[in-house]
């Protein structure tokens, strides 16, 4: 390997996949954000016999807590 090829970095390709597992964890953050607060609103629908306005209260809230998420990530980047 000359001196020239070791300071060009990864390949084009490896950077493509990096950014990609990138993108599929933060597309695993909203889906666990929504599933979370989800159970959380479950679980107080349960303790306050008010089926299911908590959960579905709660899914809404981790939609969006996941969306901003996202949203301050890729705003970051830029």
């Amino acid at each position: 390997m000359t001196p020239a090829k070791k300071d060009e970095g990864p390949p084009p390709a490896a950077k493509g996949y990096g950014q990609g597992y990138e993108y599929f964890g933060m597309a695993l953050t909203f889906v666990v954000a929504i599933l979370l607060f989800g159970a959380a609103g479950w679980f107080l629908d349960g303790l306050l016999h008010t089926l299911p306005l908590f959960a579905i209260i709660g899914a809404f809230v981790g939609g969006f807590a996941g969306f901003m998420r996202i949203y301050y990530r890729v705003k970051q980047d830029r």
